[in-house]
């Protein structure tokens, strides 16, 4: 039987407020290691405050962050199933009960008279991507609460093919990080898209931050010893973390690349915060739901 948008959007839900108020273990892992190999005291107790800051969350069941963002939306839709009813609208209802009742912070406005109608949505809001995965016998759904402190900080430039490419990706970074330091609340994720064209790129670099789990290389080995490469240079600069000092300003740098055109590059790059908020499950057609990213594992209708 078909997937109903109904179910789309209950699962929606419980994806968007776990997200809010639980960081995935993979995230928790990364900020454990990098207190465990950070040597300024400063640094320390920053991360000493932010892993307080996430089991009180989790505890309470109250945000992790005072940004609840703009809330986006990963649906890989599989080619072996089917769906019925109106996605989209099951989503905006999704996120428009999750405002309410975790609560989420009502940040989504009209862009230029910034009319706020307190639901988290309207003009296009909540943002949904989708993908087709051929053969697969499921729909899978990301939620993201993406704060702003770390978006407004993405670039995108384009690199003449004549150039180096790798040294452009390596630079565009250290000069984004120069200017931005604690503004994107670190230790940060820093996803980049390299190839394609510009709203490509920039949504490839959007689509790394999220590789699961925090930390995982790039199949290409020549697309991760770039992505090591920057993160060496990012932690070399001494910002650390929330920008006073350390060893740990970044705990991830993902890549994504796409076939580009011979005369020019783009290079985008994207920060996520330390509060590296997402939740992950997949709808199949028989009823199951199984959450890959937070305790639930497999409900049954």
């Amino acid at each position: 039987m078909p997937i109903l948008s109904e179910t789309v959007g209950t699962v929606a839900y419980t994806l968007l407020c776990r997200a809010a108020v639980s960081l995935p273990s993979d995230t928790q892992r990364a900020l454990q290691l990098a207190r465990g190999r950070e040597s300024h005291p400063t640094a320390q107790a920053q991360l000493d405050a932010i892993l307080s800051n996430v089991r009180l969350a989790e505890e309470t069941g109250t945000s992790i962050c005072q940004d609840t963002g703009v809330p986006i939306f990963f649906v890989n839709l599989g080619g072996a199933c089917s769906i019925v009813g109106d996605l989209p609208g099951a989503v905006s209802w999704a996120v428009e009960r999750a405002t309410r009742d975790v609560p989420l912070r009502q940040t989504v406005v009209h862009p230029l008279n910034f009319h706020n109608p307190g639901t988290n949505t309207g003009w296009g809001a909540p943002i949904i991507h989708y993908d087709l995965v051929p053969d697969a016998p499921y729909l899978e759904i990301t939620a993201i609460p993406k704060g702003f402190g770390a978006e407004m900080r993405s670039t995108l430039i384009w690199v003449l093919t004549s150039e180096n490419v790798r040294h452009a990706a390596l630079r565009t970074v250290l000069d984004t990080l120069e200017d931005a330091a604690g503004e994107p609340c670190p230790p940060v994720i820093i996803g980049i898209g390299i190839g394609g064209t510009a709203e490509r790129c920039l949504l490839n670099a959007k689509r790394a931050l999220f590789r699961s789990p925090v930390g995982a290389a790039h199949p290409d080995p020549e697309v991760a010893s770039l992505e090591q490469e920057i993160l060496a240079a990012v932690n070399g600069s001494g910002l650390g973390p929330m920008g006073f000092g350390g060893d740990s300003y970044a705990l991830a740098v993902h890549a994504e690349i796409c076939g580009s055109h011979t005369a020019v590059v783009p290079v985008a790059t994207i920060f996520q915060c330390w509060a590296h908020r997402y939740s992950t499950a997949r709808i199949y057609e028989d009823g199951r739901v199984e959450y890959l990213t937070h305790p639930m594992e497999v409900r049954n209708g």
